[in-house]
C-alpha cells in the first residue's frame, strides 16, 4: 500500500522510527510530509532519522516539506477558529486546575475570543455549547486546494497524520482534503501526553491508535472520538527500549560523562522549556540542599544532569561549582536519535542508581530500563506537575515516587543511595497497563502496522459538504479576508524584522528577532 504520513515536524519521526522502517520491511511505500519546521539535517551536520531511513530503503521510504497554504485565505480562518475552540476547551471543569495550559492556549486567541470565554462561562455547558459551534463552523469553511491537490498527486491508500492536537491544528487542511476524495484517514497519537495537554482532535479520522486504555478514554471524553474507531496498540515509540542493552562498562561510562568512579549517581533528566523554564537555577537549588543534608550519602553522591535537547541553551552559563561532583552531560543536550547518542543516553539510566525529574517522558523510558524514578512537588512547578492532566500518569499508580516537600524527596533518595533498588513496585504494573498492555513481551509496532493495513482495504465514502456551507462561506468571507491579511502582514513583519541590520536594535528594545 501507499502511505502519505504527515507529521507537524522531524521530531515525530522518533516516535515513529519503527512503525516506518516495519512499514518499509513489509513492502510498503511511505511519503512522509512536514507540515512545519524542516531541515535537511541535524544542527550538528549529521543526517536525521528520516534522513537515515530513506538512504537504508529508497525506494520504500521518501520525505520532503507538505505544501503551504499561505496564499489561501480559508485555512487561516479554520486555524483561527480551532484556536478559539481550543482556548475554550480549557474553560471546562476538567481542566480547572491546569492554570498554565490555559493561558499558553490564551496566549494564541484575542480579546474576542477570550470575551467570549468570560460571557459563555456565566452559564453551565456554554463554554462547550460555543465550542460546537465554531467547530461547525470551521467544518463548513471550503477544503484547502493546495492540500487536496497535494493528497490527488501522491494517490495514497491511507493518510496518516500525527499529533492532529496543536492548537489550531493546521493538519487539518491534509485531513478533510483526504477525506474528500475517499482516502482512509488514521490519527497516529504520539506521545503520552498528546491528548490532554494540547489542543483538541478538530474531527475524527476513520482509525485513531492509542497505547493503552488510559488513552482510550481520552480520545473518547477530551475529544469526542467515537469508540469504535479506536485501537490500542501499545506504546510503540518504546519499542526499542525493552531490546537495548549497555553499549559500556560503569567505569567506561564515568569517566566519558565525567564522573567520579566507584560511587552511585543520581541522573537528573530535564524537562521541556513548557515544563521547567528555568530549571538550571531549580537543579542548582537542589543540589546546594543535597549537599546541605546529614546523610552522606546525599552530601558525597555523584550527580549527573542530563539538559533537555530543545532547553540546552541554560546551561552553558550555568556555575555548578562548590556542589560536589556534579557533572552536565552532553553540556549541549543531545536528541538521542543516532547509534552513539541512543548508547550515550540508554547507559547514562542504565548505569545510575536512581533518577530525578520534574515531569518528562525520559521517567517512563528510566522505568522501563527498572530504575527507581522519583521527584517532589516543587512549588515553582506546581502548574506542570499537578496542574497537568498526563502528570496522574506517573503518579497515580504509576512508577513516580512523588514526595510532597524537599525533606521526604532526600529521605528517598538517601534510602536508595544507601541499599540501590530497583523500580518501584508499581513499575510493572504501569508498563503492563500504560506502555504494553497486550503483554510486556508484546510490542505495539506490529500491532500499529497491523491496524494500518487493516485501515488500507476500506473503503469510506468521500466526505460530502455540511449543507451549510455554501451560507457560512458567504458570510465569513469578510473573515476569511482578513484572517489572510493579517498572517501576510504578520510574515512581512518577521522577515523585516530578521534582516541583519535590525536585529541588534530590536534585540535592544527586546524583541526577538528570526535568525
Amino acid at each position: 500500500m501507499k502511505v502519505l504520513f504527515v507529521m507537524r515536524h522531524e521530531g515525530f519521526v522518533r516516535n515513529f522510527e519503527s512503525t516506518l522502517s516495519l512499514l518499509a520491511e513489509r513492502g510498503h511505500e511511505v511519503h512522509v510530509a512536514f507540515d512545519g519546521p524542516f531541515a535537511h539535517a541535524r544542527v550538528d551536520g549529521r543526517p536525521g532519522i528520516v534522513e537515515r531511513l530513506a538512504s537504508e530503503r529508497p525506494t520504500s521510504i521518501t520525505f520532503g516539506p507538505a505544501p503551504r497554504r499561505v496564499r489561501e485565505p480559508w485555512p487561516g480562518l479554520g486555524v483561527r477558529l480551532r484556536l478559539a475552540a481550543d482556548y475554550l476547551r480549557y474553560l471546562s471543569p476538567r481542566y480547572a486546575e491546569a492554570t498554565k495550559l490555559r493561558a499558553r492556549a490564551a496566549e494564541h486567541v484575542g480579546p474576542l475570543a477570550r470575551g467570549m470565554g468570560r460571557l459563555a462561562g456565566r452559564w453551565a455547558g456554554g463554554p462547550a455549547a460555543l465550542v460546537r459551534l465554531l467547530r461547525h463552523l470551521d467544518a463548513c469553511l471550503p477544503v484547502s486546494r493546495s492540500a487536496s491537490a497535494f493528497v490527488r498527486e501522491r494517490r495514497p491508500d491511507v493518510l496518516l497524520v500525527t499529533p492532529l492536537v496543536e492548537l489550531g491544528e493546521p493538519q487539518t487542511d491534509f485531513l478533510r482534503a483526504a477525506k474528500g476524495l475517499g482516502v482512509p484517514t488514521a490519527l497516529c497519537v504520539a506521545s503520552w501526553d498528546n491528548l490532554t495537554n494540547k489542543g483538541s482532535v478538530p474531527e475524527a479520522p476513520e482509525l485513531v491508535t492509542v497505547w493503552n486504555e488510559a488513552q482510550r478514554r481520552e480520545a473518547v471524553e477530551l475529544h469526542g472520538v467515537p469508540p469504535e474507531r479506536l485501537v490500542a496498540t501499545g506504546a510503540q515509540a518504546y519499542d526499542h527500549w525493552f531490546d537495548w542493552a549497555p553499549c559500556s562498562e560503569r567505569a567506561g561510562f564515568a569517566a566519558r560523562a565525567g564522573l567520579p568512579d566507584g560511587r552511585p549517581f543520581v541522573l537528573y533528566l530535564c524537562s521541556s522549556r513548557f515544563i521547567a523554564p528555568d530549571e538550571a537555577d531549580f537543579v542548582r537549588g537542589w543540589l546546594a540542599a543535597l549537599r546541605a543534608r546529614p546523610e552522606p550519602a546525599l552530601r558525597e553522591a555523584a550527580v549527573l544532569v542530563r539538559p533537555h535537547p530543545q532547553h540546552a541553551g541554560q546551561w552553558r552559563a550555568a556555575d555548578l561549582s562548590g556542589l560536589g561532583p556534579v557533572s552536565v552531560w552532553p553540556p549541549g543536550g543531545a536528541d538521542p536519535t543516532d547509534a552513539g547518542s541512543r548508547c550515550d543516553y540508554f547507559d547514562s539510566i542504565h548505569h545510575c542508581a536512581a533518577v530525578v525529574g520534574v515531569n518528562t517522558s525520559a521517567l517512563i523510558e528510566s522505568a522501563i530500563v527498572g530504575r527507581p524514578v522519583f521527584t517532589y512537588l516543587a512549588p515553582e512547578f506546581c502548574e506542570t506537575q499537578r496542574g497537568t492532566l498526563h502528570f496522574a500518569h506517573l503518579a497515580d499508580d504509576g512508577p513516580l515516587r512523588v514526595a510532597e516537600s524537599f525533606e521526604e524527596h532526600a529521605a528517598q533518595l538517601a534510602l536508595v543511595l544507601a541499599e540501590p533498588a530497583r523500580a518501584h513496585p508499581s513499575a510493572e504494573a504501569f508498563l503492563r497497563s500504560f506502555v504494553r498492555p497486550h503483554g510486556l513481551d508484546s510490542a505495539g509496532t506490529p500491532r500499529l502496522v497491523a491496524a494500518l493495513e487493516g485501515l488500507a482495504t476500506t473503503s469510506p465514502e468521500p466526505r460530502r459538504p455540511p449543507a451549510a456551507s455554501r451560507q457560512v462561506k458567504v458570510a465569513l468571507a469578510p473573515l476569511a479576508g482578513l484572517a489572510w491579511v493579517d498572517s501576510a502582514a504578520r510574515r512581512l513583519a518577521r522577515r523585516v524584522l530578521a534582516l541583519p541590520a535590525l536585529r541588534g536594535p530590536m534585540r535592544r528594545l527586546g524583541v526577538e528577532c528570526a535568525e
